[in-house]
């Protein structure tokens, strides 16, 4: 296996979902059409990484299968805080994990938490070890 190609989310309605997801700089890059309606989309997050959307307007709740949440990680928390400031978007307060890496978590327009974080010199991801969840 080479990385993780991208993860699927049902949402309610996908003109809002892909104006929240362009607004955090997600690029269009192909649609999926159904019956001649617009129906999906493949959203690039980085080169080779995406976020794959597809409308259900029945859909009451977001569809869990078993995946918790994703995370996307970032170079530079505070200026991506402050990006989102700009533009309206909410998020958590940034806080140092257990794994000593520092994060946010957003959620979509369909109750779709996510994660973003930036790694630091001493985060578990890049030294290994264990820690105690603290949550």
């Amino acid at each position: 296996m080479l990385s993780l190609a991208h993860v699927c989310l049902n949402v309610k309605n996908l003109e809002r979902s892909m104006e929240y997801y362009q607004k955090l700089g997600f690029k269009p890059k192909f649609k999926f059409t159904r019956n001649g309606r617009h129906y999906g989309h493949y959203l690039e997050i980085c080169p080779n990484h995406y976020i794959e959307l597809f409308e259900d307007p029945d859909m009451d709740a977001p569809l869990n299968t078993g995946i918790v949440h994703f995370c996307l990680e970032c170079q530079d928390l505070d200026a991506l805080i402050s990006e989102l400031d700009s533009k309206g978007i909410s998020y958590t307060n940034k806080k140092l994990g257990c794994d000593n890496t520092y994060q946010i978590w957003l959620t979509d327009p369909d109750g779709n938490a996510f994660e973003v974080h930036q790694y630091t010199q001493s985060s578990l991801q890049k030294t290994g070890g264990e820690v105690e969840a603290d949550w």
